[in-house]
This record gives C-alpha cells, sequence and structure tokens, in this order.
C-alpha cells in the first residue's frame, strides 16, 4: 500500500481539518483569491464546510477528497474538483493544498493521480484542467508528473494579494492518462 490515500470527506474529520487548516493557513491563504473569514477557524464551521462538500458530491457540483497519510490515517491536504461541466464537456477544474510540512515529499503528485483516476473511473470526466500561477513551481511540477500538459497563459487572470495574477492552464485527457 501506498504513503497515501484519498477518500471523500466524513464529518469526523473536522477536527484535523481544522488542525490542517490552522497549522497551514498563511500558506494556503496565500495561493487564494478570496480568503476566508476569520471565523472559518472553528469546528462548527469546518462541519459546515464537510457537509456543504458532501452536499455538492451528492448533486455533481464538486468533489473534494482528504489526503491521508496510510500509516496513521492523519489529513495532511486534500485535492478537490471544481466548476464541473457535464455534456457535451464532461471537465472540471482540479485544485489541491498539502500541508507544508509534507511538501516536497512527491506525495502531491500522488494524490492528484490518485484524484484522477477517481475523477475519469468513477465521475466519468473526460478533460481534468488546472491553472497555476507561474511563481508556484512546486505546483507546476506536481501536475507535470502526473502528466498534464500546458496548454497557454490566461493574463491577469485573477486578483490576488493586491495584484492582478497570470496563470499557467494545464489540462489532462482521459486517453491521455496513464492508468496503473
Amino acid at each position: 500500500m501506498g504513503t497515501i490515500f484519498l477518500r471523500p470527506y466524513q464529518l469526523s474529520d473536522a477536527e484535523q481539518l481544522l488542525e490542517l487548516n490552522v497549522k497551514n493557513q498563511l500558506h494556503f491563504e496565500y495561493w487564494m483569491p478570496v480568503k476566508p473569514q476569520a471565523n472559518a477557524y472553528t469546528l462548527t464551521k469546518q462541519q459546515e464546510r464537510i457537509e456543504q462538500m458532501m452536499e455538492n458530491s451528492l448533486s455533481d457540483r464538486s468533489y473534494a477528497f482528504g489526503v491521508f497519510l496510510t500509516e496513521n490515517n492523519q489529513l495532511i491536504g486534500d485535492v478537490s474538483a471544481v466548476f464541473v461541466e457535464r455534456f457535451p464537456a464532461e471537465t472540471c477544474m482540479i485544485g489541491y493544498q498539502l500541508d507544508r510540512e509534507h511538501n516536497g515529499k512527491g506525495i502531491m503528485a500522488e494524490a492528484v493521480r490518485q484524484a484522477a483516476r477517481i475523477l475519469f473511473e468513477t465521475h466519468q470526466f473526460h478533460r481534468l484542467r488546472a491553472e497555476v500561477m507561474p511563481e508556484n513551481i512546486g505546483s507546476i511540477r506536481v501536475l507535470e508528473k502526473v502528466g498534464f500538459r500546458r496548454e497557454g497563459l490566461a493574463k491577469k487572470s485573477l486578483y490576488i494579494n493586491g495584484a492582478w495574477e497570470d496563470f499557467i492552464l494545464f489540462a489532462l485527457l482521459k486517453e491521455e492518462f496513464l492508468f496503473d
């Protein structure tokens, strides 16, 4: 068995999700266009967030998977699929974040690979998209390791941290994914 496994969030994950987000608040928020409100960092808000994720998954609006260490079931990150578009596109955009302490170990690439398999096989997407700021070299490496290819550059696409930021556009097609 591998170092990590993915699964949809459960209400019982709320405490670990709160701990992960508090521990990595500055790291995670740096890359977010919309920052969480201060009251987001409570157990109640994390429970509400998980309930919303579960509801979104049931209604095919978005999917969220916790990334857990196999050895101790510790939550260390997540991979999500948002902006779901069904026929004729059958596409979604993925995003991911990992506890800073675990960066640089290949864990996120494995998590994105596992998520891609689930999204292609279980949820029947044809195309996965991702957008990354050019300065986010680690995130670019994750996508490249999984087989995403660069498709272009969206100039001044999102307003983040007081500036309009460019984003590199990536995509992975189901027929290009290496199912192993």
